[in-house]
């Protein structure tokens, strides 16, 4: 293929300066640049270990390993559906193998980002317990600041609503790190326990590393701070991890 471009490149020129050999000038024939296609199907597999499963502020075991895979559906409002498999292997209130199925749909207004999913918890170990939950969001960029408020409710063990506002930056420290932090203040009406009020404050820092293209790793570390709803039964935590993603 180079030598080919290579050829007509030096064809056009000799044709361009035959026709302008009067004037004594010559006319540079531009090679047109190579464009490269984007042979990614929208997918991404995942994998990661966390000291403890903590799941919008209770904590449900310590040191689970868990996996997940994610595909973006080519339709022309943004479809993204995906399983997530988590084992949590000892704690004090150690819960069962779990699988999430979820699907969601997004669509931007300007700078206004605006989703729709639905999420299936499913315990298969436990044979019991399986949940389904609808959830939606908005999100923009305030400045340098990512914000999203999002709701979510418990269609059968739970029944009740959860609300989350989140805001976070991410910065490059160099080309292929950086620094990414989060905090997010949560909301519970009936859901983790039958007091309603705020539930939980998230703080969490990670640092992305880009292996290549296609590869991240993500060391972190978070903490949870329990508030009215949920601190009579769950204590603040320190926990962290890493994960590995792959897109394709």
């Amino acid at each position: 293929m180079k030598k080919s471009l290579l050829f007509l490149g030096a064809f056009g020129l000799i044709g361009a300066y035959t026709a302008q050999a009067g004037e004594d000038k010559v006319v540079v024939m531009e090679t047109p640049p190579v464009i490269e296609e984007d042979t990614s199907i929208g997918a991404s597999l995942s994998a990661g270990y966390d000291s403890k499963y903590i799941f919008r502020g209770v904590d449900f075991g310590d040191n689970d390993v868990w996996v997940g895979v994610d595909y973006s559906l080519p339709t022309p409002i943004p479809i993204d559906i995906g399983a997530w498999y988590i084992n949590p292997s000892d704690g004090d209130q150690l819960l069962d193998d779990e699988l999430d199925l979820y699907a969601s749909i997004s669509q931007s207004f300007g700078a206004v980002d605006v989703w729709f999913g639905y999420t299936a918890y499913l315990f298969p170990e436990a044979g019991s317990g399986d949940t389904h939950e609808l959830g939606t969001g908005i999100g923009t960029a305030l400045g340098p600041i990512d914000v999203a408020l999002d709701a979510y409710y418990d269609l059968d063990e739970i029944e009740g609503w959860f609300f989350e506002f989140t805001a976070g930056h991410e910065a490059s420290i160099t080309d292929n790190v950086s620094l990414s932090v989060a905090a997010g203040i949560s909301y519970s009406a009936g859901y983790n326990s039958d007091k309603d009020g705020f539930n939980n404050v998230l703080l969490r820092a990670g640092l992305p590393i880009a292996l290549t293209e296609s590869a991240t790793f993500e060391p972190y570390i978070a903490g949870t701070i329990s508030l009215d709803a949920i601190e009579d039964f769950q204590d603040d935590e320190l926990f962290g991890g890493a994960s590995l993603s792959v897109s394709f």
